[in-house]
């Protein structure tokens, strides 16, 4: 036993005993998710440790001030993004307090005045907010670019002195402190306990205990597909990791990416497996967290990851199938090969994985396994080097990408991936800029979609490029439906292609469907890009749900600061309810960024009622954007 100064942090769920009373499984649920995508990485991100769990919250404890605020701050700043679409009465929100005191040591728990004065202050705080002590904001106002608000001395219950309490005022500038969070953890957080339950105690303690289990207990300490942080969907689920490289060599490096891919792509192609996008498989590339966790964090079964390693003109391929709930190795196997046969060795993985998960796989599927993307494998080379540079997302490497792909082609004229690659590229340039020819570029978007349409029309990937060009350069809502429901048939993991599906249905006049849509996107790509959210809260906007729509655009302008869409959105949404003023400082705003913007240069938007496009335009138009 010990004495030591510290920083204690309280957190709390508002309203907990209510919402458990009102739907128990779905709270329970949504609050494992809360904790895996919000709680624990802020934790791990700033180095908080949880010291004891108290009924329906924690007790945390930071190395410094600093650190504890901007978790509090994190967190509460990312809620009203994961209570995005949920009913007010069932939205869930925490109340966090933050005190540096004197506190005793005892083994793994912490006690003494600091302790109670953490747990007083959250209990001031309003839902979603923070309090704090003054000294914590002593040692944060010149570290932090946050306002805070006193609230003056306060007399609570078990403390003799008046405490004096400062509230964290969550504005834009706790916005932007929220979106500047580390890359990487700055280290592991320490494991919650279960608590120590007294043999022939009440048991209602008991119960109390195991929800705050349910609660705040880490994945990592959980056993069962059942506590998974998303949904286990029904039926063989997988993710499959980047494959490592200890080579220096970028080649070899855009190789075991495209390797990984590549499976990723066959292995979503069928209408049995659930696989999450290569999009959110790549944010666990170099990481050490076990398969179970990765598991439990996007909700599958099972895990394959694996190495490659380069010897003269071979190539050696290690890779294993582990099944995520007892860790058990369902398949592992070593390949050698050379370059030329990496489409061989990619299948004969995929078909292998197929088995293992007793996926029956139909002829024409088994036939398209053994089709070679090319027999080119320099135009192989710069595919992959034109991928790699297209997700760097500036003007240069959009560029070298498509100088990359039309060697490609050069090389071999019927690769059909670098055609459809080649057309999304020139029609990207069309549709958002940077052409110096935007007729010039669709026509070439146009050309490489006919080629690949030629080579094989019952590829997905040329579906779901014929149904970007007739929906954006045709504005045919019909044949673009048709084009996206025959990619999803053969594939029905692509999240791009689910993605597109429901800002088509939006613009269709289905806001509802194509909310389901996005959703389904979001499911298969956990680690979804910001941009599904702007198109989620315009469907709020058309279905009147101003204050969701409000909510998903605010979190797209903290991700995005200089992105227009989401500020486009707010504008609208609040000029549409009838709060002018700020709409028309949400417009000033967006002109800062955008000076020379004009409403006008949108209403190409294929919006098929002509209403619904008056409409959103129209309410731009009142918020103070000009036409």
């Amino acid at each position: 036993m010990g004495r030591r100064l510290t920083t204690i942090l309280s957190i709390d769920v508002v309203g907990y005993s209510r919402l458990m009373e009102r739907h128990e499984a779905e709270t329970l649920s949504a609050l494992k998710a809360i904790r895996s995508h919000v709680v624990d990485p802020a934790a791990a991100a700033y180095g908080g440790k949880t010291i004891k769990l108290m009924g329906d919250g924690a007790l945390m404890e930071f190395g410094s001030a600093v650190e504890a605020v901007r978790f509090a701050v994190t967190v509460q700043q990312a809620m009203p993004v994961q209570m995005a679409g949920v009913p007010e009465e069932d939205r869930i929100a925490f109340r966090i307090g933050i005190n540096i005191g004197d506190v005793i040591a005892e083994e793994d728990d912490i006690h003494g005045d600091g302790v109670n004065i953490a747990a007083r202050l959250e209990g001031l705080a309003e839902p979603g907010g923070i309090c704090i002590h003054r000294s914590v904001r002593d040692q944060v106002r010149d570290k932090l670019d946050l306002r805070f608000k006193d609230l003056g001395e306060i007399q609570v219950k078990n403390i003799v002195r008046p405490v004096p309490v400062f509230q964290v005022v969550l504005d834009e500038r706790a916005q932007r402190l929220a979106a500047d969070r580390p890359a990487r953890p700055a280290r592991r957080p320490k494991p919650w306990r279960w608590p120590v339950l007294i043999v022939g105690g009440c048991a209602i303690l008991a119960v109390i205990a195991v929800l705050s289990w349910h609660l705040w207990a880490p994945e990592a300490d959980i056993a069962g597909s059942d506590n998974m942080a998303q949904p286990v969907v029904s039926g063989p689920s997988i993710v499959v990791l980047p494959f490592a490289t200890t080579s220096d060599d970028p080649e070899i490096g855009y190789l075991a990416e495209g390797f990984g891919t590549a499976i990723t792509t066959q292995l979503s192609k069928f209408p049995q497996l659930f696989v999450i996008a290569g999009s959110t498989a790549i944010t666990f590339a170099d990481t050490t967290t076990r398969p179970r966790d990765i598991a439990r964090a996007l909700g599958v079964r099972y895990v394959l990851s694996g190495n490659i390693l380069k010897r003269g003109d071979m190539l050696s391929v290690t890779a294993a199938l582990v099944e995520a709930e007892t860790e058990h190795t369902a398949w592992s196997d070593q390949y050698r090969f050379s370059i030329a046969d990496v489409f061989d060795a990619q299948a004969d993985f995929v078909r292998e994985i197929a088995a293992t998960l007793e996926i029956e796989i139909e002829k024409e599927e088994i036939a398209a396994l053994g089709t070679r993307p090319t027999r080119d494998s320099e135009a192989y080379a710069l595919f992959l080097r034109a991928v790699a540079k297209s997700k760097l997302l500036n003007t240069a490497s959009r560029q070298e990408a498509i100088d990359f792909l039309k060697q490609a082609v050069a090389l071999d004229p019927g690769y059909l991936a670098a055609h459809v690659e080649l057309s999304g590229r020139y029609l990207s340039l069309w549709r958002f800029g940077g052409a110096e020819d935007p007729d010039a570029a669709l026509a070439k978007a146009r050309d490489h979609l006919s080629r690949a349409l030629e080579l094989d029309q019952t590829d997905y990937r040329v579906q779901h490029r014929l149904g970007q060009v007739q929906l954006f350069a045709d504005h045919d809502h019909e044949l673009a439906y048709i084009a996206y429901r025959r990619a999803i048939e053969g594939n029905p993991n692509d999240p791009e292609v689910l993605y597109d599906m429901g800002f088509l249905r939006f613009l269709m006049g289905e806001p509802a469907e194509a909310l389901e849509w996005n959703n389904k996107a979001k499911r298969v790509n956990p680690r979804y890009p910001g941009w599904y959210n702007f198109n989620a809260a315009l469907a709020h906007f058309f279905l009147r749900d101003y204050d969701q729509a409000i909510l998903l655009a605010k979190a797209g302008i903290s991700t995005y600061p200089k992105s227009l869409p989401p500020r486009r959105i707010l504008v609208a949404t609040l000029a549409e309810m009838g709060r002018l003023e700020e709409a028309r400082e949400e417009a000033r705003k967006l002109l800062e960024i955008r000076p020379d913007f004009r409403i006008s240069t949108h209403r190409n938007t294929p919006f098929l009622n002509p209403a619904d496009q008056d409409r959103y335009f129209d309410a731009m138009k009142d918020g103070g954007l000009p036409e």
